[in-house]
């Protein structure tokens, strides 16, 4: 990896100019909206399960600023690094061990008894960041920021929301080539419980 920065940058100052990065993960994303609910909802959704979906208007789920978006990484997620067009190796494992993490934690301190998580899982599709005139590369230099779901969901739940490079955003994100979905069972979290787990931790 030092042999590939070295390269990369002696190229850069041959050409005169910065470089580009551009970093890009294909897989499974989610989009997962986490709703406080009451009792009564609490109940009614555990009634009536898959079929809550299709109470209200359609999509009405992922209204609001509820939603958290991220792309799974597991065995089946493919990742490409590019430094001015040329493939670069990249650690995937390094950057989701060292990213910031996101978790509810809104909904944790507020009065809410009751979340229901609705959404998918499954959806696959392309993520691509790109930082463009870079004046140099640093393979330690990106950051993630992680969704961690692991509270609310099956232990483990993680997802990559988002990368900056050397604590810069990226100038463009894009987010292509979906494949469909496929609704998860809604799941109703006790929060108290949550809380409960949260402090003996």
């Amino acid at each position: 990896m030092p042999q590939c920065r070295i390269f990369l940058e002696i190229m850069c100052c041959l050409r005169g100019q910065s470089m580009d990065i551009v970093l890009t993960f294909t897989g499974s994303s989610c989009d997962l909206a986490l709703h406080p609910v009451s009792s009564r909802t609490a109940e009614n959704i555990r009634t009536n399960g898959r079929k809550i979906y299709s109470q209200k208007y359609m999509n009405w789920w992922r209204r609001g600023n509820t939603r958290n978006f991220g792309m799974r990484i597991d065995a089946a997620t493919t990742v490409q690094l590019t430094v001015d067009g040329q493939p670069v190796p990249f650690d995937t494992k390094a950057l989701m061990a060292t990213g910031t993490t996101l978790n509810p934690e809104l909904f944790l301190g507020s009065r809410a008894r009751f979340m229901a998580v609705m959404g998918f899982t499954d959806e696959r599709c392309t993520y691509r960041w790109v930082w463009r005139n870079v004046d140099s590369f640093d393979a330690n230099a990106f950051a993630a920021r992680v969704l961690d779901l692991s509270p609310c969901l099956t232990e483990g739940f993680s997802a990559l929301s988002d990368v900056t490079y050397a604590g810069r955003a990226a100038d463009e994100f894009n987010w292509s080539n979906p494949s469909g979905f496929t609704l998860i069972d809604p799941v109703v979290v006790d929060l108290d419980r949550v809380r409960l787990e949260e402090r003996v931790a």
